[in-house]
């Protein structure tokens, strides 16, 4: 129809249908409004819900805390606990006892602050019906964070630990798709790491919500940078089993891994784990332990099972009992066997023995398989610099070699020569 009623005027004016189209439909453009001029008009226009303060999308953080000096604590770290609409932690209690030593203390100043403290003031458990993410409305959800904003200056705390994180990791994810901000903290270190919170990240994962993780501290890797035992490969282990058998069973398995190991253990087993080294390990055998690191009271131990049980039980008698929580570094273990086995490049080998014996390549070939295991034929092949593709055209061209070994050839290859 369109083309219709322009086709006179392309007639008399000798447009192209395509020019007086264009014409057609500038007619019906409107002016750009103030706000679309406006660049910054369309921001967050995605946000179902108005959240005040709320500066992106919803996301989930995990957020290491220090391991022992409170100084270790980073800005990233700090700004994100302190901006969280919703802090998931492994326990309100210390969590909120971090809050409250980063408010109170000067981080400048040059004493140290230990965290988590040996001994604090036990606050009442968080009420999770009022505080915490009982109901299934995010409104109700928002007005609890508002609040909490204006009574601690901080947001919403819950907690999130083994026995509730399958209940409770749908609901933090609803809040974060809502647009929320969920920062995820442990006791003490990075998350996840012998910590709670799998469940949180695996939900959130397949919900594909944005997950940000912050680096930060690891009793692990600390300790496995001070022992001095190879670092390019390691196994962590986390926590043993309590049963003796089933760590024995266990500390087999890392045995023969052949790499460094870490494992964790608390003040009153050590002495159980120590005996289960001896017997895995033997006595000898080096190893590394990290207690209380990063605070006041750190203290390495360096030397074998033996020794190390040994100083250990020095402090037990001093003090009463082990303290704090250990990091255990166990060195790779190698075998006698493996201790008096050499690599050998067998090319080397081949043209050392020609050199030395003035044997047929077929012999010298044999002798190479039975050092090394290294085929006979392609020893034989390289020995008189032929193509190793060519093996078997060698290996008939070597049948009509003979000859009798010289009187030079050493007497431990003269009967290998000669089978």
């Amino acid at each position: 129809m369109i083309g219709r009623i322009l086709k006179p005027f392309a007639r008399i004016r000798g447009y192209t249908k395509k020019d007086l189209f264009e014409k057609y439909k500038e007619g019906f453009k409107k002016e750009k409004s103030e706000f679309l001029n406006n660049p910054d008009f369309f921001n967050n226009y995605e946000e179902v819900i108005d959240i005040p303060q709320l500066h992106s999308r919803g996301s989930l953080t995990l957020c290491p805390t220090p391991i022992g000096n409170l100084k270790d604590i980073t800005l990233r770290q700090y700004q994100a606990i302190k901006t969280a609409d919703i802090l998931a932690c492994e326990d309100t209690r210390v969590s909120g006892h971090l809050l409250e030593l980063l408010d109170n203390y000067n981080l400048s100043n040059p004493r140290d602050v230990e965290f988590p403290p040996k001994n604090f003031e036990v606050f009442p458990e968080r009420d999770e019906y009022t505080y915490g993410l009982s109901g299934d409305f995010i409104s109700y959800t928002v007005e609890q964070i508002k609040k909490n904003r204006e009574e601690r200056g901080r947001g919403l705390m819950v907690s999130i630990n083994s026995y509730n994180q399958e209940g409770r990791a749908p609901k933090l994810v609803k809040a974060i798709m809502a647009g929320l901000k969920v920062v995820l903290v442990s006791d003490a270190g990075t998350p996840l790491i012998s910590d709670p919170g799998y469940s949180l990240v695996r939900e959130a994962a397949k919900a594909g919500v944005k997950i940000e993780t912050l680096p930060g501290p690891t009793a692990a890797i600390t300790a496995l940078s001070a022992s001095g035992f190879p670092t390019q490969s390691f196994f962590y282990q986390g926590y043993l089993t309590k049963t003796k058998s089933e760590k024995i069973f266990r500390l087999e398995k890392l045995k023969s891994t052949e790499c460094t190991t870490i494992i964790y253990e608390s003040s009153h087993r050590i002495f159980d784990t120590l005996e289960c080294l001896k017997e895995v390990f033997g006595k000898k055998h080096q190893i590394f332990i990290g207690q209380e690191m990063t605070k006041f009271h750190e203290k390495l131990y360096r030397g074998s099972i033996e020794e190390v049980c040994e100083e250990m039980k020095l402090e037990e008698n001093a003090k009463g009992r082990v303290h704090g929580e250990l990091t255990i570094v166990i060195s790779p273990f190698i075998s006698e066997e493996e201790e008096e086995t050499i690599r050998l490049n067998v090319k080397e080998v081949i043209a050392t023995l020609v050199e030395t014996i003035d044997g047929t390549p077929k012999k010298i070939g044999k002798l190479v398989n039975l050092l090394t295991g290294y085929s006979a034929n392609k020893a034989a092949a390289y020995a008189v610099k032929g193509d190793e593709t060519e093996e078997e055209e060698e290996d008939e061209n070597l049948e009509g070699k003979g000859g009798e070994e010289s009187d030079g050839v050493p007497e431990v290859f003269q009967q290998i020569l000669k089978k």
